[in-house]
């Protein structure tokens, strides 16, 4: 378990899955996820299998104050250890926006992979259509560094995927200017 000021992380645990299951389900996350489909019990229970045996594409839940009161979701995707990188995605659950959650976990995320793994680069990809996300993981520190044009299906239209970065030695400066 990680901690960071007032919040932390920790591994999904089965009693975490109900939870995590009707935040993905309800509309407006599912509009924003790169696969906006349903999940049932079922396909969860298989994903909590996947995500339980892999150490480099694995969930972890963030919890406020304490492990049990759980207020969002943050994704390991492509771990890679040799050359330092890594995939992230941040959700946190609807009852708990706009209060500073976010950038208090991509802070604490930063901390421990750039600290704790030693991760040279971290990337992550929002849907253009995600101007919340877009401006929430910018205000954190990433950079925009491209895109993959019109790979996400929403609407009725065609939308880009935006990737940004952040690299360890933009997290350094970024921590020196804000005293964090």
């Amino acid at each position: 378990m990680i901690r960071y000021k007032d919040i932390g992380f920790r591994s999904v645990e089965r009693s975490d899955l109900d939870i995590i299951r009707r935040e993905h389900n309800e509309e407006p996350v599912l509009l924003m996820l790169r696969d906006p489909g349903i999940v049932t019990e079922t396909m969860q229970n298989k994903w909590f299998e996947s995500i339980s045996s892999n150490r480099n594409n694995t969930v972890f839940t963030i919890f406020y104050k304490s492990p049990d009161k759980v207020i969002g979701v943050w994704k390991l995707q492509g771990l890679d250890e040799i050359n330092r990188n890594t995939e992230i995605g941040l959700d946190i659950f609807s009852g708990y926006r706009n209060k500073g959650f976010g950038q208090k976990s991509f802070q604490m995320i930063f901390r421990y992979l750039f600290d704790s793994l030693n991760i040279h680069t971290i990337h992550a990809k929002i849907g253009e259509y995600n101007i919340i996300s877009l401006g929430a993981a910018q205000k954190a520190g990433f950079r925009i560094s491209g895109k993959m044009r019109e790979t996400l299906f929403r609407n009725g239209r065609y939308w880009d995927n935006i990737i940004l970065d952040i690299t360890v030695d933009d997290y350094r400066k970024l921590s020196k200017q804000t005293g964090g």
